[in-house]
């Protein structure tokens, strides 16, 4: 496929979704097409190019990205888990594409990616039962519920949490992963909770996006504001300087509060802006938990002062999403 033009390999997207084309070549015509010169050149300009992709194909660009994304995760996993599938499977040697032949549909291997995320061995025990018998999409929700649950619930209780104050972490790390594309403009990035341990510095989560050669394109910060000593003008200056602070260890900082956090959101944006912290945005939650708004987004993509500090961290600990552990 690679040997193909730029040309050639477009042509083969016409109207993919109305031809019904498999979701998973798709997603490696996508690969295919931008590793092609031309396909360089588009590519430098994101906005163009997915949106000539989905003119293309008549699919949305979030339904694209979502395709090439679970395409690179799932390739990742069988990687990974290559000698566990090849039992599971009863292959002596590994297929090409074994993993997505017993997944199937786009919408049950994008589930399954994120439940392998949580929990590898519940994936790992899904896939054997779709192996022999068809399990209802319902069936793999709920297990992702099931181990998205248990993976949250067991992550420490937050710092100087206040009962008016307090943010469901649980739900709220479940929205931020329902909705990446809101962050990020597809779901081809991983949030980690409490995975990593920077010298430095303590953070949340992480988000994190690789390329398909395994090079770091981001690493970001989750932030939960949950909370201070006192509703002062002390503990506001100290919470702005831990979010400046932060706001050197990675690209962007999303600070996410829910809508009774003693601060407004309105007065933080302010000093953040009077302060010229680029790399911070604010993502809000409901009192239940159950819903998100994005009130601000960075303003800067320029890497801070101590980012490369943030990766040799990440590529020392490792990211098992993107089979590098």
């Amino acid at each position: 496929m690679s040997t193909q033009s730029f040309d050639e390999l477009l042509a083969k997207l016409d109207n993919a979704r109305d031809r019904r084309l498999p979701w998973t070549e798709i997603a490696m015509l996508i690969n295919a097409i931008e590793k092609t010169p031309a396909g360089k050149q588009y590519s430098a300009n994101k906005e163009h190019f997915w949106e000539m992709l989905a003119q293309k194909t008549r699919y949305t660009r979030n339904a694209l990205q979502r395709m090439r994304s679970t395409l690179i995760r799932g390739n990742a996993i069988a990687d990974r888990e290559k000698m566990k599938l090849q039992e599971i499977l009863g292959q002596r040697a590994l297929e090409p594409n074994a993993l997505f032949d017993v997944l199937g549909h786009f919408h049950t291997a994008e589930l399954f990616a994120r439940i392998h995320s949580a929990d590898p061995d519940a994936a790992l025990d899904l896939l054997a039962e779709m192996r022999d018998k068809k399990v209802p999409v319902v069936r793999i929700k709920e297990i992702l519920s099931e181990v998205t649950n248990r993976k949250y619930s067991s992550s420490a209780a937050p710092t100087f949490l206040m009962p008016k104050d307090a943010l469901h972490r649980k739900d709220a790390l479940a929205l931020i992963d329902e909705h990446k594309s809101l962050l990020y403009g597809g779901d081809d990035v991983s949030i980690y909770f409490k995975r990593y341990n920077f010298e430095f510095v303590s953070i949340d989560a992480v988000g994190i996006r690789c390329g398909e050669d395994g090079a770091l394109q981001l690493v970001d910060g989750f932030m939960f504001m949950t909370g201070s000593p006192g509703n002062n003008k002390l503990a506001f200056q100290n919470l702005l300087s831990d979010i400046d602070y932060r706001s050197s260890f990675f690209r962007h900082v999303w600070l996410c509060r829910n809508s009774s956090f003693r601060w407004p959101s309105e007065e933080i944006n302010f000093a953040i802006d009077a302060l010229d912290i680029h790399q911070a945005g604010i993502i809000e939650f409901d009192e239940t938990g159950s819903e998100m708004k994005i009130v601000r987004r960075p303003k800067g993509n320029d890497r801070p002062s101590r980012y490369s500090l943030t990766l040799r961290e990440i590529m020392r600990q490792g990211i098992p999403d993107f089979g590098m552990v």
